[in-house]
């Protein structure tokens, strides 16, 4: 059987889920024709009746599971941030494509160079009278949920206190 990496009582960031606690690690079987496999059992900090099941055995789900961020891997991000990092594709499709694999890959100084990107576009739009798609929109409140969760978490702050830390941070002006 596959060692467990997290214990019982520990926090942990599962993908695009958030926080969550490890609530216990149990051997499990979902069908009554499967072998039993030991399986992370996670709930969901915000919404404790979320629960997630993660099998030790699939390297897959296993790569989504990390400790949460500290201040200091927080600061580490925000000081290594370069202005040219993530570029606006004017393909929509492409757009997408390449955004939602930065959302995937979890919080990181890709996903706050690419609010950073969408908000510049959104800036830019509103001079000329017009509003980003809704896809975009979309996309970027993803990436805001994902970090304000872990950096409230991290930094001690409220979840909504996180965009403002965020804007000043990366020089990000408000909207007019």
């Amino acid at each position: 059987m596959n060692e467990a990496q997290f214990e019982a009582g520990q926090y942990v960031v599962y993908g695009t889920n958030g926080i969550c606690i490890v609530d216990s690690i149990e051997l499990m079987r979902f069908t009554s024709d499967a072998p039993k496999e030991m399986y992370y059992v996670l709930r969901q900090h915000k919404h404790s009746e979320t629960c997630f099941f993660v099998p030790l055995k699939n390297e897959a789900l296993l790569s989504k599971l990390r400790e949460p961020m500290t201040r200091e891997d927080i600061e580490d991000i925000l000081m290594g941030l370069s202005d040219d990092d993530v570029k606006w594709v004017t393909d929509r499709r492409a757009r997408g494509d390449y955004f939602k694999s930065i959302l995937n890959e979890g919080v990181s100084g890709h996903l706050l160079n690419m609010i950073r990107c969408i908000y510049e576009k959104k800036r830019e739009l509103a001079r000329q009278g017009k509003k980003l798609s809704v896809t975009d929109t979309t996309t970027l409140r993803s990436a805001e949920k994902l970090v304000e969760e872990e950096f409230a978490w991290a930094l001690g702050l409220d979840p909504q206190e996180v965009p403002a830390f965020i804007r000043k941070r990366l020089h990000i002006q408000e909207e007019e």
